[in-house]
């Protein structure tokens, strides 16, 4: 079904994210390539990258594709699950040329757990705004070793890394991934977290109507209906 992933599949949801100025890496890729990815539909991945690196002119510009691409998809591991995360990587990368690769890590691995938790703290709090109150204590009631995991390690350690992905582009990622999961709860917390981190309501509907059509035209159905974000 790669063949879903249409050059005028792709630009109609290019045109669907407001216009970025000339030589902005646009985050409709990165929300197409974590929906095609959460919908199980990994071999569509490349295809947005090759297109969306037709519009970038310097190194700079295609090497930060690259990497937020690289980024969006290991962020959205932890939400889709990081098989669909291996899948879609695995075929990003035969699609990404040489100096465009990463050999390293991007994030600092040597970091302690108690920074790692403190930074997770943050983007979490800045994510959930007041609803932080209730949702970190739930997950921590419902298991211990889930909260921890959730605030150091998800929060702390993949998150909050935002050389690559922005703190909005990286709500946007949760977006993409639980739309095609069908997790309506949790696409509603993460449209509100795309504003708390910065983003406008006009960007965030449009990230909610990429996720949607990419999810469409991948096959996926749904139980529940697609939380909205209003005024």
């Amino acid at each position: 079904m790669a063949d879903v992933a249409t050059r005028e599949f792709l630009a109609r949801l290019e045109a669907l994210y407001p216009e970025q100025d000339d030589g902005v890496v646009s985050p409709w890729s990165l929300v197409a390539a974590t929906a095609f990815s959460s919908s199980n539909l990994p071999e569509a991945v490349p295809e947005v990258f090759k297109y969306a690196l037709e519009g970038l002119k310097t190194h700079e510009q295609r090497l930060l594709l690259a990497r937020k691409l690289r980024d969006a998809l290991f962020k959205s591991g932890m939400l889709s699950g990081f098989p669909k995360a291996i899948n879609a990587l695995g075929q990003l990368h035969t699609a990404v040329p040489t100096e465009l690769r990463d050999v390293k890590p991007l994030r600092d691995v040597s970091k302690p757990v108690e920074t790692l938790t403190e930074k997770g703290q943050e983007y979490f709090d800045r994510t959930y705004g007041e609803t932080a109150a209730t949702v970190q204590p739930f997950l921590r009631e419902i298991c211990p070793d889930f909260e921890f995991f959730s605030t150091t390690f998800a929060y702390g350690y993949t998150y909050s890394f935002f050389d690559a992905v922005s703190p909005a582009e990286t709500s946007f990622t949760m977006v993409a991934a639980l739309i095609a999961n069908d997790t309506p709860r949790q696409v509603d917390w993460h449209l509100r977290g795309s504003v708390r981190n910065g983003a406008t309501l006009d960007e965030v509907k449009a990230v909610r109507q990429i996720a949607i059509e990419v999810a469409q035209a991948s096959g996926v159905k749904w139980k529940n209906d697609v939380p909205n974000i209003h005024e």
